[in-house]
């Protein structure tokens, strides 16, 4: 199994458990409910001995006496199985609940965790834990805990009913239980163990499943299913390895304690059936007794068997909060990142404020943004001794439209996901409208901004809907106008559904071109004050190439836009043009100045006129051929 840095050690105790708490607070009377009912059905278990002594001793004497302790105990036995029921549903109703929020809460804190907790942490693992730990929580809650609970009242019952019905027999079982607990304890810290390295296996192979599954077209060029299918199966007898380790210990834990728990009860019979015989107790105490007995013997052998399961409920409970734990990305004066569950609930059941979204008609503009940079430096924490970019200032004037050229990896993608705040710089800032964006409300400012990038990510629901995340709220006209802005209808229109065709998970029905109009939709309907264009035509042919840069210079024209590009005939016509190299801005200026002033623009230019010039005579041959 790999090793990560966000494993955790295991915890050698059931503690972790108690975090829990805070999604029961909103359930305190239903759990409440549930501790009475649980309380009676317990109590009227330990009441059943005592009419089974009653019986044997008084209820032969009289047909009366028999008559009515037989409906005492039938009441008794209905009244009981009342309780189990509503015991059982009761606790079903808790767990799934607890569950519920508890997944929400995980699931919420996961959409905002920064980028550099998914540059460590896999989405197979996000996903595992939303997954499979959860349905281990489910079951735990639902079934092992109030089982466990159950069991330890029924046990602590049934040992005062012993010593209060023949306090001399629990000598064989006083001698017995420092090894019985000796023998749980040590088997529940192995169980916990096991069980979350089991997960942590089980992770990985999440992980791998859907790392496999999402780049099948790649394994199935390079022939490398044989190779992936080898690997499926090593992390499968890894996962196997730690299932048999855990099952072997469960099962001579199961053995030693059946075995001390019976030896127990035989000394018990012995010793009591001697009583009997010398006259000094009768029947009815020593069947009350024996009761008494194996019903603490079942309760101690359930809680043995169930201390592996509170294991596992235990380390998946650990690996989910262990999320929680992670740190949210900072969001200014916005809403806490830590939420409780109740007001968790209440946001996510509340309708959208309307000024959550802009409410302008479609393509009215908001007045552009001026941004600035000072002496702005990163280092991204995969790579602390490579800088990103070191030490840039610009001022962008609202309206202007600023190019970052650069080979890649000179910096441009940094730039914009440090304006996003996906990073914070390592030294120097940003400032919207002389703001620094650190201080900004996170939410307020990504809703200034709308990103189109290099590879947009594409929803599995319709196209309209995936455009319409952009801006909720958007009217029918809105939307149709981004549409046709952005040229989604010149292939939108043949298809049966329009732009209610489903496009498939990621998109996969789309070509690459399609996907990226998709994304300039978004852009142009969510209406931005500054616009992020990241190699924004790059996944489009000549001819839409064109109509996209008409329909963008439109957009562009009273917005302040950041645009990269490796293409330099895409940004000439930009107010200025930044050059980076090495994460430096090493010329800024129109495209004419550069190519006079910046070597290395110049031989960008150079480099692409060669290339379309080749391109060029390719064409003329192929004609004339």
């Amino acid at each position: 199994m790999a090793q990560n840095p966000w494993q955790r050690p295991v915890n050698k105790n059931l503690w972790v458990l108690w975090k829990l708490k805070p999604f029961l607070r909103s359930r305190l009377l239903l759990l409440s409910a549930y501790l009475l009912a649980m309380l009676f059905s317990a109590a009227a278990s330990l009441v059943l001995p005592q009419g089974a002594r009653f019986i044997l001793d008084k209820g032969f004497h009289s047909y009366q006496a028999l008559l009515w302790i037989s409906i005492a105990l039938l009441l008794l036995g209905m009244f009981t199985v009342a309780m189990r029921g509503l015991r059982d549903g009761l606790a079903t109703w808790l767990g799934q609940g607890v569950v519920a929020d508890l997944r929400t809460a995980v699931f919420s804190h996961a959409l905002h965790l920064p980028a550099i907790f998914y540059e460590t942490f896999r989405t197979g693992e996000v996903i595992s834990r939303l997954s499979s730990d959860v349905t281990i929580l489910r079951f735990g809650l639902t079934g092992v805990l109030g089982r466990s609970l159950q069991s330890g009242i029924t046990l602590i019952g049934a040992l005062v009913m012993m010593l209060v019905t023949m306090p001399q027999l629990l000598i064989p079982g006083l001698i017995a239980l420092p090894l019985l607990v000796f023998v749980n304890l040590r088997s529940g810290r192995l169980q916990r163990g096991y069980s979350r390295k089991e997960q942590d296996y089980l992770a990985d192979l999440s992980a791998h499943t859907e790392e496999s599954i999402n780049g099948i077209r790649v394994i199935q060029a390079l022939t490398l299913e044989p190779q992936t299918e080898t690997r499926y199966r090593q992390d499968i007898h890894l996962l196997l390895g730690q299932v048999w380790a855990r099952v072997k210990v469960q099962s001579w834990s199961t053995f030693l304690t059946g075995s001390l728990v019976f030896l127990a009860l035989s000394a018990m019979l012995y010793l009591g059936g001697l009583a009997v015989l010398e006259k000094q107790i009768g029947m009815g105490v020593l069947a009350a007794f024996l009761l008494y007995a194996l019903m603490a013997a079942t309760s101690l052998a359930s809680l043995g068997e169930l201390w592996g399961s509170m294991a596992r409920l235990a380390g998946a409970t650990e690996r989910l909060l262990a999320l929680l734990d992670e740190p949210a990305e900072h969001s200014g004066a916005a809403l806490p990142d830590r939420r409780d569950p109740v007001t968790l609930k209440a946001e996510l059941t509340a309708p959208d404020r309307a000024e959550d979204f802009p409410t302008t008609p479609a393509f009215s503009l908001r007045y552009p943004a001026r941004l600035t940079l000072e002496h702005v430096a990163f280092y991204y924490p995969s790579r602390p001794d490579v800088p990103a970019i070191t030490d840039i200032s610009l001022d962008v004037e609202p309206g202007e439209t600023i190019a970052f050229v650069g080979a890649s990896g000179a910096g441009k993608s940094t730039v914009f996901s440090l304006l996003m705040r996906h990073y914070q710089p390592s030294t120097g800032r940003i400032l919207l409208d002389g703001t620094a964006i650190d201080a900004m409300p996170l939410r307020s400012l990504r809703q200034q901004l709308a990103v189109v990038p290099q590879h947009p990510v594409i929803f599995s629901m319709s196209i309209a809907e995936n455009i319409l995340m952009a801006r909720p709220d958007a009217d029918e006209a809105a939307l149709e106008a981004a549409v046709h802005a952005a040229r989604v209808d010149e292939f939108s229109d043949r298809l049966e559904a329009k732009l209610q065709t489903h496009v498939g998970e990621k998109g996969v029905t789309l070509s690459g071109g399609q996907r990226q109009r998709i994304a300039i939709a978004r852009a142009i309907l969510r209406n931005p004050r500054v616009l992020i264009l990241d190699e924004a035509t790059s996944a489009l042919d000549a001819e839409n190439e064109r109509l996209i840069q008409e329909a963008l210079a439109n957009l562009t024209a009273q917005r302040t836009t950041l645009v990269a590009a490796h293409r330099l005939a895409t940004i000439v016509h930009a107010s200025r043009i930044a050059v980076l190299d090495q994460g430096q801005l090493i010329g800024l200026g129109s495209h004419e100045d550069l190519l006079h002033s910046c070597p290395t623009y110049r031989q960008f230019a150079e480099l692409q006129r060669l290339h379309e010039q080749s391109s060029e005579l390719s064409v003329t041959s192929k004609k004339r051929a």
